[in-house]
């Protein structure tokens, strides 16, 4: 069962200029064929309303006429790519050569005779036919190709055998075969509602029921009311206003069905001026031309040997489902991507070839720019696993500076003390004592070394009790508020949140010259934002000093943001956003 809707709205804007286009020789045309239809009309009338004539019926198919011609013209110009407004329009003929045996002219009869009965037809090619204008499948063509037969086939043999033997076993035949047709007709409705989607199934139901109802009806009226004594008038009139309902019906059904109006090809040679288009920008563009709001593009990617969307995810054909049709488009004997579209809604691929040879070039800009998009995609990637490796090395070597080298200095300085104490009065104790306290004091430098490759605190304790150590220490008076559940943040952001927030105390203590600093540190969704303001000088900008500019870098990498506001005289606010995942 297909899973795509058969319509459904854009979600992208569709550029002005593809909204409907100028009036253009299609739009000429079909003026043409409603004057020239309303015309025959009235030419058909005055002819009915002659001595021999039968204004009436002629009235009827008159109407008959100009309604199937009204649905045509409006089909055709809402999809001028699609064949239901054709196939309305030889409707419309139909029903005028119909009505050529209510006019009264005798050498016309056999026209009559030859078409009386095409509507029935007519109406088995529409309901086959929709949505897209072409019938598919071999059981669907056979069944409209012996509708046409039944019609018009019969009826021609029919109009020569008239008042012979022959005469009536034709008509025996022609029912016998015009039967088979509706029930072929009727299988093949049923299977497609059977397969269909909701939304494909809401549109088709009403439509078919009433087109199979028509159908069924239209033979059936004359034969079972004229037996019956009813009036032909009668019947000819119920006929009509089956008849009459049949365009409306599929009309209705182009309308309803969310079939956006498609638009001339030159319409997407003035798109290819537009500038700043947004994204899919291709796919909008050809889904508004072509009338399939579910069409999309594609891109392919030489690099890895396969599609991908806008987005660089890998696309794969479904080619089980017989619903989407596919193309592939070229360049320059270059692969640059495919259209994938609904051959419901599309029955040729000349259509979507034309649009897409017109955008082929914008279409190979987009492919461009998704690999790009792709490439800086994992650009970022890498950064992100570059610094949560410098991380790794970053604790790797305070762990080695604490558990190693200080530790030996820790020994050293217990062996100087236990040698001094030994020693008693000897000459060597003072020197000894001067060597314990070396060791002591180069010690201390190494647990301050230790302490601001990466603290203790934050690794025991957390973000907000490592700066809460870091406020605590500080010369000049400062303030903490924190509101965060560190549950939820990424190790690389704490770093670089606790690293940012040591950089901008630093430079506060170094060049601001406050007298006081806030630090503030809030969780907003999925974002960490940390903001710290003082009242000193001014001045700063991160391209000043190499620390702020690598933790500018560090943040972009975390594809977060960092912005500084620091005017002469007004202080300095240092404002960081950083994605709480990394």
């Amino acid at each position: 069962m297909s899973s795509h809707p058969i319509a459904s709205p854009l979600t992208h804007p569709t550029p002005r200029r593809l909204q409907g286009g100028r009036v253009g020789s299609l739009e000429l045309a079909l003026l043409y064929i409603a004057v020239l239809a309303l015309l025959i009309g009235i030419i058909d009338i005055g002819l009915g309303a002659g001595p021999t004539g039968r204004l009436p019926e002629t009235l009827q198919f008159v109407s008959l006429f100009w309604i199937w011609v009204a649905a045509g013209v409006c089909a055709w110009w809402r999809r001028p790519t699609n064949g239901i407004g054709g196939l309305l329009l030889i409707g419309a003929l139909t029903m005028l050569l119909a009505s050529i045996g209510f006019i009264g002219v005798s050498s016309l009869d056999v026209v009559y005779a030859v078409f009386a009965s095409t509507p029935l037809a007519i109406a088995v090619h529409l309901l086959l036919a929709f949505p897209s204008g072409r019938v598919r499948g071999r059981f669907s063509i056979m069944t409209v190709v012996l509708g046409w037969i039944t019609c018009i086939g019969f009826d021609s043999v029919r109009a020569l055998a008239s008042g012979t033997v022959a005469f009536e076993v034709l008509s025996f035949g022609q029912s016998a075969l015009g039967l088979s047709v509706m029930i072929m007709t009727a299988i093949v409705l049923v299977r497609r509602l059977r397969v269909a989607d909701a939304e494909h199934r809401r549109v088709l139901l009403p439509l078919f029921t009433y087109g199979i109802v028509a159908v069924l009806a239209l033979p059936m009226i004359p034969n079972t009311l004229l037996p019956m004594g009813v009036d032909l008038s009668v019947v000819i009139s119920l006929q009509a206003v089956l008849l009459a309902g049949l365009p409306i019906a599929f009309l209705l059904g182009v309308l309803r069905g969310g079939f956006t109006r498609t638009t001339p090809l030159e319409a997407l040679s003035e798109w290819l001026a537009i500038r700043g288009a947004s994204r899919p920008a291709v796919a909008q563009a050809l889904a508004t031309t072509l009338g399939d709001s579910t069409l999309r593009v594609v891109y392919w990617d030489a690099s890895l040997d396969r599609f991908i969307d806008e987005d660089g995810i890998e696309v794969q054909r479904d080619l089980e489902d017989t619903d989407r049709g596919w193309l592939q488009v070229v360049v320059d004997d270059e692969l640059v991507g495919a259209v994938e579209y609904d051959v419901r809604m599309i029955a040729e691929p000349s259509p979507v070839r034309r649009a897409a040879g017109v955008l082929a070039i914008a279409l190979d800009r987009e492919r461009l720019t998704t690999q790009l998009l792709t490439s800086n995609e994992a650009l970022l990637l890498s950064r992100i696993r570059i610094v949560e490796a410098a991380d790794r090395e970053r604790f790797r070597i305070a762990r080695d500076l604490h558990d190693g080298l200080q530790m030996q200095l820790v020994l050293l300085g217990i062996e100087a003390q236990s040698i001094a104490y030994s020693t008693g009065g000897s000459a060597v104790t003072g020197p000894l004592e001067e060597l314990r306290l070396g060791i002591d004091r180069a010690a201390a430098d190494l647990r301050r070394l230790v302490h601001d490759v990466l603290p203790a605190a934050l690794l025991e304790q957390g973000l907000v009790a490592a700066t809460e150590d870091l406020v605590d220490r500080l010369a000049v008076p400062a303030t903490l508020h924190a509101d965060l559940d560190e549950t939820t943040i990424a190790t690389s952001t704490v770093h670089t949140a606790y690293f940012i927030v040591a950089e901008a105390l630093s430079n506060t203590v170094k060049h601001a010259r406050a007298t006081k600093v806030r630090v503030t540190m809030t969780q907003r969704e999925d974002l960490l934002v940390l903001e710290v303001e003082d009242d000193g000088i001014g001045g700063a900008r991160i391209g000043a000093g190499i620390g702020l500019r690598g933790l500018a870098d560090r943040v972009d990498a975390l594809k977060g943001t960092i912005a500084i506001r620091s005017e002469h005289g007004r202080g300095t606010t240092v404002r960081v956003e950083l994605p709480c995942a990394s």
